[in-house]
């Protein structure tokens, strides 16, 4: 058991993968309340005042697991092979 709590908290840092455009730049986790989050963002300009702004996507864990498995499963699925 961690003696940290780590409970309405979170972090995010620089992407490792960054090889995609429209991945995110930044990733990490986030914690609202004992539930746990995915947290993605990416870096763009404001339109009004030209600052720099992150933009984030929060996802439950739980949902982005389960759309990533079925995601897998559908590859799986395929039987068509492409060579």
């Amino acid at each position: 058991m961690s003696e940290y709590d780590e409970t309405n908290r979170g972090a995010i840092w620089k992407s490792k993968f960054t090889d995609n455009p429209k991945a995110p730049q930044y990733t990490g986790h986030l914690n609202v309340e004992g539930e746990d989050y995915k947290m993605s963002a990416w870096k763009t300009i404001s339109e009004n005042s030209r600052a720099p702004v992150l933009n984030f996507q929060i996802q439950k864990v739980s949902e982005f697991e389960a759309a990533h498995a079925k995601k897998v499963e559908d590859l799986q699925d395929d039987e068509e092979v492409p060579f």
